[in-house]
């Protein structure tokens, strides 16, 4: 058992050390990840029931040509989370407000952008 826990920590000194070493570079964005909720009171807003299949069309349209390329809903209803293929936030943003709720301010959205995992440089890198 000492010598596993020895291991790991000379592992993860090793690691950080390697990663402080490594030249700092800018990740291209490549996806978007992008949480939406309704607003307080949006289910119960009379005009819902006429704007929600436009939404799901309009949505399935972004999917359907490869502005989206994962969706889900929230397993605990919060709402729905898209990974999108943009390459920043405004043109996830853009493109999400294009849509029905969000052109009409129904909805909270917040984005995150993706890049690739950057410590996966130490595996390219050149021998020290």
């Amino acid at each position: 058992m000492k010598k596993f826990i020895f291991t790991t920590i000379l592992l993860a000194f090793t690691t950080t050390q390697v990663f402080a070493q490594m030249p700092s570079q800018e990740l291209p964005t490549t996806n978007v990840l992008v949480t939406i909720k309704g607003k307080p009171g949006v289910r119960q807003r009379p005009d819902f029931a006429e704007i929600l299949p436009n939404e799901v069309r309009e949505t399935v349209k972004l999917y359907l040509g490869g502005k989206i390329s994962q969706w889900y809903s929230r397993a605990d209803g919060g709402g729905v989370v898209f990974i999108m293929n943009a390459s920043s936030v405004e043109e996830a943003r853009k493109v999400i407000h294009s849509l029905p709720f969000a052109s009409r301010d129904l909805v909270i959205d917040e984005y995150i952008p993706l890049a690739p995992m950057a410590p996966l440089g130490m595996l390219i890198a050149p021998p020290m």
